[in-house]
């Protein structure tokens, strides 16, 4: 198999942390496989790699381990039930300019179960940068549509939709602490459900950390369920320093 099929480079990963990053490509590692990965990580001298590995599969489980490789998060991947609304909440608007400080701000605490705090080797300051950075791009134009839950005037949370070929899926969301317990949450994926809607689509995705109950709890409410579990593995090598 060709190296460039085992792995691939992650310029953007690379260069926002400082460290070469890549991914290996399959669900799950054979012995040849996983030399294959080895041989090219040493050629592209990588420090990390990510392996998004299928649970079902054991004895690729074990090779991970057996080889350096660390959990760091379970990926659960909902989908949402029943017919979707067909027009906004109360409450809840499309972003705009003035918002962006505030939802910058609000990024930068509200994503913490996230597998780039857990992993260890990756600064809290350069991982809260990653999703102040992250709400940026999707305000930019990586999101196809930035809704924020409006109080009085001032942006509270918003959350990130996202067009795929087969349905609509649900990028970020985030309510500030202090206006938490007012279902916020709850009115802006309903607002996301509304605007997958209106877009065409019969049903949203959403993935989230098996950690963060609470936004587990949140999509269930909202209607969701399970669609699938994987393990998030990072690889690091041995002789790279942590920050």
């Amino acid at each position: 198999m060709n190296t460039s099929e085992l792995a691939q480079f992650l310029s953007w990963d690379s260069e926002f942390f400082g460290k070469r990053i890549g991914r290996i490509q399959a669900d799950h590692l054979t012995l040849e496989g996983l030399a294959g990965v080895l041989a090219w990580q040493q050629e592209q001298a990588v420090d990390c790699l990510y392996f998004l590995a299928d649970p079902n599969l054991p004895d690729s489980l074990r090779l991970a381990e057996a080889n350096g490789f660390h959990l760091v998060d379970l990926r659960v991947t909902l989908e949402s039930s029943g017919e979707l609304p067909q027009s906004l909440p109360a409450g809840v608007r499309p972003w705009q300019p003035r918002d962006r400080d505030a939802l910058r701000a609000i990024a930068r605490i509200s994503h913490r179960d996230s597998r780039f705090y857990f992993d260890g080797h990756f600064s809290t300051e350069r991982c809260d940068a990653l999703y102040e950075t992250w709400i940026d791009k999707s305000l930019d134009g990586y999101a196809d549509a930035a809704l924020v839950a409006d109080v009085d005037g001032c942006a509270a949370g918003y959350i990130t939709c996202h067009r795929d070929p087969q349905e609509g899926r649900i990028g970020l969301v985030a309510v500030h602490p202090d206006f938490q317990g007012r279902a916020l949450g709850q009115a802006l994926v309903k607002a996301a459900l509304a605007w997958a809607g209106g877009e065409g689509f019969r049903k949203v995705s959403v993935v989230t950390q098996g950690r963060n109950t609470a936004a587990q709890r949140l999509y269930q409410r909202c209607g969701f369920l399970t669609r699938s579990v994987a393990l998030w593995y990072h690889w690091w090598n041995e002789l790279q320093d942590r920050e």
